[in-house]
């Protein structure tokens, strides 16, 4: 190789590093994510979503208790959870975070949500994934109130009872 060509690698290897290790500036600008889906989502509802694609962009747009990550689940929304020394009732206690439009969330949405997916009047097609709740099957059968699933909110956290 040429001393030309190795004097114009280096300089190019140079100025890679150089930009790598330039200051990056921080930006508080808006920025926007333009996301393509093969399919129409047929709803962003969670209590009824039924297929990939709508469960694809809830996934994308919305942020649970927990997120998958590389070691298994860390905190989403929960910054802690405490179990009850009989393993029957699961509190989270809840970060500080907003909806899309700048209202707070607030541990009575869980409460909101839970209980609207578990009221058989909503036809929610995996209601069925809250049956480990107390009260949650006796209430998709029509046998107790909505108000009685075992969740509440309390201040910034949400507790929720199994059977």
């Amino acid at each position: 190789m040429s001393s030309r060509k190795i004097a114009l690698t280096g300089l190019a290897l140079a100025a890679l590093t150089l930009t790598a290790c330039s200051k990056q500036e921080s930006s508080q600008k808006e920025q926007d994510l333009n996301w393509s889906v093969g399919g129409e989502i047929t709803t962003m509802d969670p209590s009824k979503a039924t297929d990939v694609v709508s469960f694809s962009q809830m996934i994308n747009s919305m942020e649970g208790l927990y997120r998958n990550s590389k070691d298994g689940q860390s905190p989403g929304l929960a910054t802690s959870a405490q179990v009850s020394k009989d393993g029957l009732t699961y509190t989270f206690n809840l970060r500080k975070s907003k909806w899309n439009d700048g209202t707070p969330v607030t541990a009575q949405d869980f409460v909101y949500s839970w209980r609207r997916t578990v009221n058989p009047k909503t036809e929610a097609e995996y209601s069925y994934l809250f049956s480990g709740i107390k009260n949650a099957d006796a209430i998709q059968n029509g046998k107790k109130p909505v108000s009685s699933l075992g969740i509440k909110a309390e201040g910034k956290s949400i507790s929720w009872s199994s059977l």
